[in-house]
C-alpha cells in the first residue's frame, strides 16, 4: 500500500468512529453525523413514537427509538427550525446524553457510545409555550448507515 492509500483509509475510519461518544453541537442545525458517506434517502426503518401526543406546557413525554438496534442517534422536538424543550437525561445514563443546541439547554439528545441499541427511550420536557412541536429524527444503524433529520410524530403543547 502506497503512503496516500494508507492515510485515506485511516483518515476514512477515524471519521467513522469521530462521534461514537455522540453527536457534538456542531450537529444541532442539520443533525447530519459527519460520516464519510452519504445518508440514506430511503424511509427511516425505524419507529419513533411518543407516549402522549398532546400535553400541558412543562410536562414530560416518552420518546422511543425501536424496530431494530441501533448504534447511534440523534432527537431534537422542534418548533420551526430550532430544538426547543429539555432531555432529562442524568448525568450517570449509560447510554444517552443532552447537549446544547439553538442556545437551549439540553434541548437535543445523542448517544454515548456505539453500543446497540433497541427500543430505546428518552424523556423530553414540553417548554412553556403552548404549540405544535414535530420530532426529529437522526439515527445511525452503523458509520456507513444511517437516517437524517426525519420529521417523525407532532406533539401538541396546550
Amino acid at each position: 500500500m502506497t503512503n496516500l492509500t494508507v492515510l485515506t483509509l485511516f483518515a476514512a475510519i477515524s471519521c467513522a468512529w469521530a462521534y461514537s461518544a455522540g453527536a457534538p453541537e456542531s450537529t444541532c442545525d442539520d443533525m447530519t453525523p459527519k460520516h464519510p458517506v452519504e445518508p440514506k434517502k430511503s424511509e427511516l426503518p425505524y419507529k419513533v413514537t411518543v407516549n402522549h401526543d398532546e400535553i400541558k406546557p412543562g410536562e414530560v413525554v416518552e420518546i422511543t427509538i425501536s424496530e431494530k438496534s441501533f448504534k447511534g442517534f440523534m432527537l431534537q422536538v422542534r418548533k420551526g427550525e430550532k430544538a426547543v424543550g429539555q432531555f432529562l437525561i442524568p448525568d450517570d445514563d449509560k447510554y444517552s446524553k443532552a447537549i446544547n443546541c439553538h442556545g437551549s439547554k439540553g434541548s437535543a439528545a445523542t448517544h454515548k457510545n456505539a453500543t446497540d441499541k433497541k427500543d430505546f427511550t428518552v424523556k423530553w420536557k414540553a417548554p412553556r409555550k403552548p404549540g405544535k412541536y414535530t420530532v426529529y429524527a437522526t439515527v445511525a444503524q452503523n458509520g456507513g448507515t444511517f437516517w437524517v433529520q426525519q420529521p417523525t410524530q407532532e406533539i401538541t403543547v396546550n
